[in-house]
């Protein structure tokens, strides 16, 4: 056999490896949207407190429970198309942290420094727990509304697994609309006394009122869109008294800025201009004075955004991704917020 032959053969042979593989990734996106039936559902347990639950059996042949797995499965993958991943079990793929840590990655722009794959139960939990509180963050849910955890996650228990996903979509938008009012019946055993009972647990509310809300705030246009796009002769201008608006406001305590994207993304100057302005005193172990990692500053973004909705200031279009991000428009917008309230403190 001559060299060249061998060359080629080596050449041919490496596209069909490449093909195998194209081919390969294309059936498992093909099997993962094949309709789920029970037979393939992983619904795991939840054994938490005095009470075990399970999922009925007549609620994994639910159409709307398939319905809505099916559509939240498609839309994970639809996102994580480009990192080559492929779910085919929502519960039992996400159990272990790695899908979820990729999807929150992408949506949000997180960074997650536990990137490796987790082998035993308390790496996977541990995993799991980082995520899971970077997801909480980004939603902004209260405690008492998070209806999942890193047990139940890990546990595949299908309920938990469908209202984290769900509060997923719901805050970064769904192409789809998902299936309204959906209901899972879950058999419930009081562990002391082996007793048995169904309970209802409500999994979707009126979804097409939330895709149509959601869909009405991403084209819902403000000041500041106008501004970009129609008057950028003027934006200078409102860039300047924000800042002058802010400086006075910082000076109180020897403080500055000089550069709107710079100086407030990571949240410190937020946090200080709103107890400054409601007068009170923010606790030093709240909040980290000097960030360098993005969750700290995220964390002082966040917590910034949460005192001026308490101080009913209205939530301005923005994230606090986008802050830490250094977007002017997000900037100016909390900002602008602030200086809407209180500006008459500025003499």
């Amino acid at each position: 056999m001559t060299l060249l032959s061998t060359l080629l053969g080596r050449q041919k042979s490496g596209v069909a490896n490449a093909c195998k593989e194209v081919d390969e990734l294309e059936r498992e996106k093909e099997e993962a949207l094949r309709p789920l039936t029970s037979g393939i559902m992983e619904t795991g347990m939840d054994e938490s407190g005095d009470y075990k639950r399970q999922v009925s059996n007549e609620s994994l042949k639910d159409p709307q429970v398939q319905a809505l797995s099916q559509q939240l499965k498609e839309w994970i993958n639809d996102v994580l198309t480009d990192d080559h991943i492929v779910v085919k079990n929502l519960c039992e793929d996400l159990s272990d942290g790695q899908v979820l840590s990729a999807l929150i990655e992408k949506l949000a722009g997180a960074k997650i420094e536990h990137k490796e794959v987790a082998q035993s139960i308390a790496s996977q939990k541990a995993k799991l727990t980082e995520v899971l509180n970077q997801i909480n963050y980004h939603l902004q849910v209260a405690d008492d509304g998070i209806k999942w955890n890193v047990d139940n996650i890990h546990n595949k228990y299908l309920i938990s697994v469908l209202h984290l996903l769900v509060a997923l979509a719901r805050h970064y938008g769904i192409p789809r609309r998902l299936p309204s009012f959906v209901k899972i019946q879950v058999l419930q055993i009081t562990k002391a006394t082996q007793q048995t009972e169904t309970i209802s647990e409500q999994i979707t509310g009126d979804e097409e009122r939330e895709h149509y809300n959601f869909a009405a705030r991403q084209q819902e246009r403000d000041v500041f869109d106008t501004l970009f796009d129609s008057a950028p002769d003027k934006l200078n201008a409102v860039k300047g008294s924000l800042m002058a608006f802010a400086n006075k406001q910082l000076s109180q305590i020897n403080r500055g800025c000089s550069n709107i994207e710079e100086d407030f993304s990571n949240g410190v100057n937020l946090v200080v201009m709103m107890s400054l302005a409601e007068g009170y005193y923010v606790p030093m172990y709240s909040f980290s004075m000097e960030p360098e990692a993005y969750d700290h500053k995220l964390h002082n973004v966040t917590l910034a955004l949460n005192l001026m909705q308490e101080a009913g200031i209205p939530r301005p279009k923005c994230t606090a991704e986008s802050i830490v991000s250094k977007d002017l428009k997000s900037t100016l917008r909390v900002l602008y917020a602030i200086y809407s309230k209180y500006k008459h403190l500025v003499k």
